[in-house]
């Protein structure tokens, strides 16, 4: 028996990740955030650290926010839509060959998502909201050999000494050659408890990064003890460079495709891989075919995505151009509630809806139901204009994409 219990386990979990002078349990999307103060020396002797201190009582703080967090925060001058894309893109190249990231959402397949910031919240005494700022994450699934974990990855910019180790928190700390910090907490599940295993590291940078990798098997499967990632696999991908907040990013990154959801009603089963495949091909060769050569798309047409909040069907949101004008253009399949609109009814009972702005904003939608009730929905918001107020694409364009045929999930 290991001598812990699921308790024990479960609150050093939570609190080994942030370790900057406050301990951030957990963040709550609620609004709660609960945070401990660290005490002075405790006169523990942990491996490599030459000083210890322990973790003070948790407090709770209350917050709230106005509006979604961006990639442009000028408080983090360091990061950006093309700089999370090329975090996230070495950090897939860190993880070992044979190590595969199960298919989900973007915001679940290692994403880097935009630093939320808390400048503003009101803060007790002695809280710095600095603190609480400052970190992107990305999260997901791996699998590897009948296997599954999840890991976690936080980046953020570090001017600060080290840190001192915190008591029952970290289980050793490593020196490399080239200046880089490791804090490392390792516990393994070996008596095959719910408890599960986990473990981390946090890698301060030489240029001024702070890395913290974890792997949490509690919620995983597994067909024998040992962990998906070795501590030296864990070490490797909190040391990656391209998550080196100083790491330049390649000439034309693009940004992460804006988050996207589908409006099904009765979510079914989520699309698969290849399903999202073959709809992605289907949309490439209807764009090739509506031959708008005046119309740039900031990526393919085909960019189809698991829905991001888990409803089932897929999703993207673009943003196309022209020399007169600009807009994001979404396209979801699922199973939606018809709206009015004219309709038009083909052969096969398909039915047909344009929702036109009476404004004549460009602001359109086309809705495509099939038989099977499976939806197909394309939308255009135009974000500006130039002098003849012309939309990127026409309402026709966009009732020729969501008549594709062959968009369906199900067949």
């Amino acid at each position: 028996m290991s001598g812990r219990t699921a308790h024990e386990s479960n609150r050093r979990r939570e609190q080994w990740t942030w370790r900057d002078g406050l301990v951030i349990v957990s963040i709550v999307a609620l609004g709660t955030v609960v945070a401990a103060v660290t005490n002075e020396g405790t006169g523990t002797s942990i491996p490599g650290c030459e000083s210890v201190e322990s973790p003070g009582p948790p407090v709770r703080i209350n917050y709230g926010f106005t509006g979604e967090p961006g990639y442009d925060d000028p408080d983090y001058p360091w990061f950006s839509g093309p700089k999370a894309t090329a975090m996230s893109d070495a950090l897939l190249e860190s993880l070992p060959s044979d190590v595969d990231v199960a298919f989900a959402s973007p915001s679940k397949s290692l994403e880097f998502a935009p630093i939320q910031n808390y400048r503003g919240v009101s803060f007790p005494d002695g809280v710095d909201p600095i603190e609480f700022s400052g970190s992107t994450s990305a999260k997901g699934t791996l699998t590897r050999v009948g296997r599954t974990a999840d890991i976690s990855v936080q980046v953020r910019a570090w001017d600060q000494p080290v840190p001192p180790c915190l008591e029952g928190l970290v289980d050793r700390r490593e020196y490399l050659a080239n200046g880089t910090v490791l804090d490392i907490s390792d516990f393994e599940d070996k008596d095959g408890s719910e408890v599960g295993g986990e473990r981390g590291v946090v890698a301060y940078l030489g240029d001024g990064s702070r890395v913290v990798a974890s792997i949490d098997t509690s919620t995983g499967t597994s067909t024998d003890t040992g962990p998906l990632l070795t501590m030296d696999e864990l070490i490797a991908v909190a040391t990656a460079p391209g998550l080196a907040v100083t790491q330049p990013v390649p000439d034309s990154t693009p940004p992460p495709m804006a988050s996207c959801y589908t409006d099904s009603v009765n979510a079914g089963p989520p699309a698969t891989r290849m399903d999202i495949d073959r709809l992605n091909q289907l949309l490439d060769a209807r764009w090739k075919d509506l031959g708008a050569e005046e119309v740039t798309l900031e990526r393919p047409l085909g960019s189809l995505v698991p829905d991001d909040y888990g409803r089932g069907g897929a999703c993207e949101q673009i943003v196309v151009s022209t020399s007169d004008g600009r807009g994001d253009v979404e396209i979801s399949i699922g199973t939606a509630v018809p709206e009015p609109g004219a309709i038009l009814t083909l052969p096969n009972a398909t039915t047909v809806t344009r929702l036109v702005d009476p404004d004549g904003s460009g602001d359109d939608t086309v809705r495509v139901v099939h038989p099977s009730g499976e939806t197909v929905v394309v939308t255009q918001f135009v974000t500006s204009a130039g002098s003849t107020s012309a939309s990127p694409l026409t309402i026709e364009q966009l009732e020729f994409i969501a008549t594709t045929p062959g968009l369906l999930i199900s067949r």
